[in-house]
């Protein structure tokens, strides 16, 4: 299949892309800076694929600018005349105290990590429905189903993620083309290297005894992906393979990725599959339900 990935200089991305290579999908591996920033992360995929001979291509594309996913697609569609999947993996992390973010850094994990999404889908689903196939996998977190204390702004918008890739499952539901959703728990990824911070670190300060939230949450993430017991971040992209090989109208909706982690998760995604279902049914949309196949 042809694959488009986002954002993989690092972490899921990364592993996925190599991962997907290996099983013989043609992977189209988009970041931005691949001759900049990045550059020696798209020379280690190049490295990669040319020991594996592996049939992966690098490409530029920034998920906050229209014109460079509207560019990237395009040269993936010249190429390889269609898209079978997209991975919708480029995020931004953001921790701290919510009130010390400026609106403009809100804005910015929101453009990011959301609207992000919705230029990279607009770029790929014309074609995709034209075909009659496609599936668009969206990569959240268990963060979009409960909160944690200094996680909020980066919480906020995988709720978003949610809620916007279940729309596009019913409303591509009769189309041929499937959205999923992978809801990854805590990983030693580089989440904390590539985060957002809050910028007024004045309004910390005033919190007394709190101020010390976004310290005390990174040691506990520490211990949870750290030592001889830490969960693999390659299972992440094991399921985001799993996804890709199961065909359409048999995927889940949501594969939590996360343990040791889990319980809490499933059961909201438990609850709310319980409940839109009783929605649907009411309204006449249960056929939406269930994907096209």
């Amino acid at each position: 299949m042809n694959v488009l990935i986002t954002g993989t200089s690092s972490g899921f991305g990364l592993l996925t892309t190599k991962t997907l290579a290996k099983k013989g999908h043609t992977v189209f591996a988009t970041m931005r800076g691949s001759t900049g920033k990045n550059a020696v992360a798209a020379s280690e995929i190049k490295a990669f694929a040319e020991k594996e001979n592996a049939k992966v291509h690098v490409l530029d594309l920034d998920v906050t600018d229209q014109a460079s996913v509207d560019h990237a697609v395009k040269l993936v569609l010249d190429k390889a005349g269609h898209l079978d999947v997209v991975v919708n993996n480029a995020g931004l992390g953001g921790a701290g105290h919510t009130e010390a973010y400026t609106a403009e850094q809100a804005a910015n994990l929101f453009d990011v990590n959301v609207i992000g999404i919705q230029r990279v889908n607009r770029a790929v689903l014309p074609s995709m429905r034209a075909r009659g196939s496609g599936l668009l996998v969206h990569v959240s977190s268990g963060l979009g189903r409960f909160v944690i204390p200094c996680l909020g702004l980066y919480g906020a918008t995988k709720y978003a993620v949610e809620s916007l890739a279940e729309t596009y499952r019913y409303e591509l539901a009769l189309t041929g083309v499937d959205s999923v959703i992978v809801q990854p728990g805590a990983f030693g990824t580089d989440f904390a290297k590539n985060s957002l911070f809050p910028a007024d670190g004045e309004r910390i300060a005033g919190y007394g005894e709190a101020a010390k939230l976004t310290e005390q949450l990174f040691a506990m993430m520490g211990q949870m992906v750290s030592g001889p017991n830490a969960p693999d971040p390659q299972l992440v992209a094991d399921a985001i393979s799993k996804l890709i090989d199961t065909p359409t109208g048999q995927r889940p909706l949501r594969t939590v990725v996360a343990p040791g982690q889990s319980q809490g998760v499933e059961a909201c995604n438990a609850a709310s599959s319980q409940v839109q279902a009783g929605m649907f049914e009411m309204m006449g949309f249960s056929k939406l339900l269930q994907p096209k196949s």
